[in-house]
Formats: structure tokens, C-alpha cells, sequence
């Protein structure tokens, strides 16, 4: 059963759009990251399901339940915002219980649901401290436990890592992802950070232009994009023009500036179609020139322009057949320097043909 359903959501700002025929489903227990760039309509999006914006068009079903156009307080919904949005006169107990209060729960169930989830969050024993006390980490724990401990039937986190350093904004990624499946609660996450959301989410929806883009599992959104603009903004790529000249088995031979290249391709694509080659720039090996190809591998010519390193890996700049510079990223300790002749070599399914924009 999908416990959030977002059907044919559309939002305008005057005659701003901001979502635009957005449809959607989670399932019960999953965690769905948005994902997309700034003024993309992400937080728009959460705000719909929080009852905070009435959508112009299309519905919000919760648990198969019609609540567009319901306030906030009956959507059972816990929400944790960019800012954490802590009271900074109450202490960390009063700020977690504050929704429990608001919904007359006895003061006895009170402290014990306060206590029991401030020790799940990891506060145990920082319940009498204001949050201008707290480190960012644990202001963020605290938001976590307010939104939790009303046992909301949906968790809704509007970048809730976006003010943490980066080592702590790691650490907490994997922290949020044990915490939604101990308490297997289904969860909306509005992020920017393209890693964020392929380590948290069971399925990523990436947002464009308040367009829904693609849809569906990590793995799948970055090796197997749609289009040239999801290929672009997840991640790193190369992207390659090219035409298909034959196909067969999954995969296509493709006419391009660097030669007829192997790949796998989308399954609606034809003969004589314009398309785009997505290749990773992890998934290329620099070789020696002149080394014997591994069955299926599409191996390239070049000379290294450029090689800067990044600490966990060595990334270049190679210029192939062409004209064109393809980005490598390989093992640190690789030896290759700018000058040097190399080969560029990929194994077919490493490249993924995508519509062109004129197929």
C-alpha cells in the first residue's frame, strides 16, 4: 500500500509555476529523497504534503486518505526543517514534548515517550540543556526526536543536514537512514546534495524546473539516466554525441567523432536515432597505448592534459580523437602525467546511450 500518493500536484505562485503535474508514490517504510537543484520545487513539494501550501491542482492522499486540503495538525505528519526551527527558551525535554502537549497527552506518557526517545536519538542525559548549549549534531538529533516521538505516520525533512560541516553531515546521513528503519517510518527527504540522496533514499525523484524528471532507484538514476540533464546533475560525466548505426541484445553500436563506440542503450531507441553517450569518468581506465582490449571494451587513444589530485583518487583530463576531452578518475597513486600517450578503455556497459535532442 503507497502511504504517500501525490496526484497531479501542481503549484503557482500568481503565474509562477513552481510543480507542475507532479504524480508520485511512496510505500509504506520507504525513504524517497527529492532531489534537484535550487528554486527546483522541492520544498514546495513538502510543504504540499504538510498541509503548510494548498496545491493549486491534484491531491495529497496519506494512507489512502484525501487530506489536500487538510491544516497541518490533522495529517499526523513529523517534520524537521533546515533550521530545526528549536524553541531557544525551552529546554531539549520541553522542545521534544511540546507536540505531545499540543495533542493533550498525559504528563506521565509525556516523560516516559520523552525519555525513551531522547535515549534512541542519543540525548540521554542533555534533556536540561537549551539548544544554544547543543552542537549542531545534536540540535539536529533534537529535531529528530520532537518529530518522532508524536509517532507521526510520515516523516517529512526539508535539508536537515544542510547546516553541519561536511564530516558531521556524512556521519548523519547514516545515523537518519538506521533511525528511519529502526522506527520503519516512510519518509519524504528534500535534499540538494546529490550524495546525500543516493546514500539515504530507497528511490530518488529528481526535480527540474518543478518537472518531475525520473524516478526510481539510486543505482538506476545514475547509471541509467533519461536525459542529458539528469546525467549532468548527478554526478560527474562525459557525454558524447553520437548516432545509433546498429542494435542488438540490449546494446548499440554508435557512429561518434571518437569512432563507432559500444554501449548499452535505452530500449526504445532505433536505428539512425541522435543520442547521447553517459560515461562516467570512474568507469574509465587509463591503459597503456597499443594494450590488448578486454572482450566488449571500447578502447580510445589520447594524451593526458591534465592530472590533479583529489586525496581519495587522481583525476584527469585526456584529450581522445576528436577533439574531445574525456574526464578520468583512477587510483591516486596512478602514474600517468600530463603529456603522456594513454589509452581510454570502457567495457560497453559502462556507456549509456540516451535520446539526443532531436531523436
Amino acid at each position: 500500500m503507497a502511504q504517500i500518493v501525490l496526484d497531479h500536484l501542481t503549484k503557482r505562485f500568481g503565474e509562477t509555476p513552481a510543480v507542475i503535474d507532479l504524480s508520485l508514490e511512496l510505500a509504506s517504510g520507504e525513504l524517497v529523497a527529492l532531489l534537484g537543484p535550487s528554486g527546483c520545487g522541492k520544498t514546495t513539494t513538502l510543504r504540499m504534503v504538510a498541509g503548510f501550501e494548498t496545491p493549486t491542482a491534484g491531491r495529497v492522499l496519506l494512507a489512502d486518505r484525501d487530506l489536500t486540503d487538510a491544516p497541518p495538525e490533522r495529517r499526523n505528519c513529523g517534520m524537521v526543517f533546515q533550521n530545526y526551527a528549536l524553541f531557544p527558551h525551552l529546554t531539549v525535554e520541553q522542545n521534544v514534548a511540546f507536540g505531545l502537549e499540543m495533542r493533550a497527552v498525559e504528563r506521565a506518557e509525556i516523560r516516559r515517550r520523552v525519555a525513551d526517545i531522547l535515549g534512541k536519538v542519543g540525548l540521554a542525559g542533555l534533556g536540561g540543556r537549551y539548544p544554544r548549549q547543543l552542537s549542531g549534531g545534536q540540535q539536529q538529533r533534537t529535531a529528530l526526536a520532537r518529530a518522532l516521538v508524536v509517532n507521526p505516520s510520515v516523516l517529512l525533512l526539508d535539508e536537515p543536514l544542510a547546516n553541519l560541516d561536511a564530516k558531521l553531515r556524512e556521519e548523519m546521513r547514516f545515523y537518519i537512514r538506521s533511525l528511519q528503519r529502526e522506527f520503519h517510518i516512510t519518509t519524504l527527504y528534500v535534499t540538494h546534495d546529490q550524495a546525500e540522496a543516493l546514500v539515504l533514499a530507497d528511490r530518488v525523484a529528481i526535480l527540474m524546473g518543478g518537472v518531475l524528471q525520473q524516478y526510481g532507484r539510486p543505482e538506476d538514476v545514475y547509471h541509467r539516466p533519461r536525459s542529458a540533464a539528469v546525467a549532468g546533475f548527478i554526478g560527474l560525466t562525459n557525454l558524447i554525441p553520437g548516432r545509433v548505426r546498429t542494435r542488438a541484445a540490449g546494446r548499440v553500436v554508435v557512429d561518434t567523432v571518437l569512432g563507432l563506440v559500444t554501449a548499452a542503450g535505452d530500449p526504445a531507441l532505433r536505428e539512425g536515432a541522435e543520442v547521447l553517450l553517459s560515461v562516467r569518468p570512474e568507469q574509465l581506465d587509463l591503459v597503456r597505448p597499443g594494450a590488448a582490449p578486454q572482450d566488449g571494451a571500447n578502447v580510445l587513444r589520447g594524451t593526458v592534459r591534465e592530472r590533479t589530485f583529489l586525496g581519495s583518487l587522481a583525476d584527469f583530463r585526456v584529450d581522445v580523437d576528436g577533439g574531445v576531452v574525456l574526464r578520468v578518475q583512477g587510483r591516486p597513486s596512478a602514474m600517468e602525467r600530463a603529456g603522456d600517450a594513454v589509452a581510454v578503455a570502457f567495457d560497453a556497459e559502462a556507456a549509456w546511450a540516451l535520446p539526443g535532442a532531436t531523436s
